[in-house]
């Protein structure tokens, strides 16, 4: 079978999909070429792609050579998209949370209770650790090298679990996988109670 074209639109069929990472990989009709497949190349299409779907795209190649899908669509299977936007309620409570913590370190500094290098510790982590998540999407839609989730929820333990809720809202990473935002919430649960303990004997 010949590639299908039309109009410059090629058409392939997804051989493999990873739901929970919003990634896979196309094989193109008539062809031993795998193309990459972002969720975000779908942001039109208002299903969700499985293995064995039919998609048309526009194939480009990246800098590091590798070609991978734009304007995808897909014409055949699919089921209706989740939505990958938090709710706002939830949205609006991760963020509170983050700045009232920040906003708490440096109260508790005005009034002498902490010094100074505490907020400044949490804000630089925070800062990290935020960069990091948006690292580890560029590189997700790049298809590079990923930052793990391990790596991910270390930063978060050792203080830049603000950093990561702020990502999570603000760059939409890490927001619809259920399982590592109960573990993040689990980390910034003893993340908080090691520096009650510690501020608490000082």
């Amino acid at each position: 079978m010949k590639q299908v074209v039309k109009n410059d639109v090629i058409v392939g069929e997804i051989d493999n999909w990873d739901d929970a990472r919003g990634f896979g990989f196309i094989q193109i009709l008539g062809q031993k070429q795998q193309v990459f497949l972002h969720i975000s190349a779908l942001a039109n299409d208002s299903r969700r792609p499985q293995a064995g779907n039919r998609v048309q795209f526009h194939k480009v190649k990246d800098k590091q050579g590798k070609w991978h899908a734009e304007k995808a669509q897909l014409i055949s299977g699919g089921r209706v998209k989740a939505s990958r936007k938090m709710a706002p309620a939830s949205s609006r409570f991760n963020v509170t949370i983050a700045l009232s913590f920040v906003v708490g370190l440096a109260i508790a500094y005005l009034m002498q209770h902490i010094p100074l290098w505490l907020p400044l510790y949490f804000i630089i982590m925070s800062l990290v650790t935020f960069i990091t998540y948006a690292w580890d999407k560029r590189a997700a839609r790049k298809q590079r090298w990923r930052v793990s989730e391990f790596k991910l929820q270390l930063l978060s333990l050792i203080g830049g679990w603000p950093g990561a809720l702020l990502a999570q809202q603000w760059l939409r990473h890490k927001s619809a996988k259920g399982r590592f935002k109960l573990i993040l919430w689990l980390v910034i649960a003893i993340n908080l109670a090691t520096l009650y303990l510690v501020h608490s004997r000082i």
